[in-house]
């Protein structure tokens, strides 16, 4: 089996998608009407445009697996700048469910490490469209593990650990006994 991408029109929408109300035009519809968890990844450009989209699993009425390799494969194939999770919750619920919150920190973990941002991770209540966004709702959840601007390498950690203790062995040495 081969797996290839090729150019084609824009499925949704070619506009940038810069807040959560615009995740959702591109999205929301289709997600709404689906009868089982859904969940996509819409890849995005440097200038926060959809360059595609995928389908990384179809759940349950009330839950859906998430592969995070699958979450960030095509975005690597698409030469992806940052990738915006959705998932539709048929119920109509628009509220996370623990294991929301659980996968949208792993997605963001692995997004960090591949420099792959997560731009935000969006439920779709089903029947209605209404969304909730998890960025707005929890930004603690989108605080990478690695700086977005340079990756600290083993090296820079190791180096500073041993200033740490340097500095803390200095510290001892140089205190003056207690009278």
């Amino acid at each position: 089996m081969r797996l290839k991408l090729s150019e084609a029109e824009p499925l949704y929408s070619n506009e940038a998608i810069t807040d959560s109300d615009k995740a959702v035009a591109v999205m929301a519809i289709a997600l709404a009407e689906m009868d089982r968890e859904y969940v996509c990844v819409v890849n995005l450009d440097t200038q926060r445009h959809p360059i595609n989209f995928n389908i990384v699993s179809i759940g349950d009425l009330d839950q859906a697996q998430i592969p995070i390799q699958n979450v960030f494969k095509s975005a690597i194939l698409s030469n992806a700048k940052s990738v915006l999770a959705l998932h539709n919750h048929p119920s109509g619920s628009m509220d996370p469910s623990q294991a929301d919150m659980n996968v949208t920190k792993r997605m963001v973990e692995a997004g960090s490490i591949l420099g792959i941002p997560v731009t935000d991770h969006i439920i779709v209540a089903g029947g209605t469209g209404y969304h909730t966004s998890i960025r707005s709702t929890n930004p603690e959840l989108f605080k990478p593990m690695v700086a977005e601007h340079g990756r600290v390498s083993v090296k820079e950690k190791i180096a500073e650990k041993k200033a740490e203790i340097k500095a803390k062995e200095a510290r001892t040495r140089f205190k003056e006994p207690v009278k």
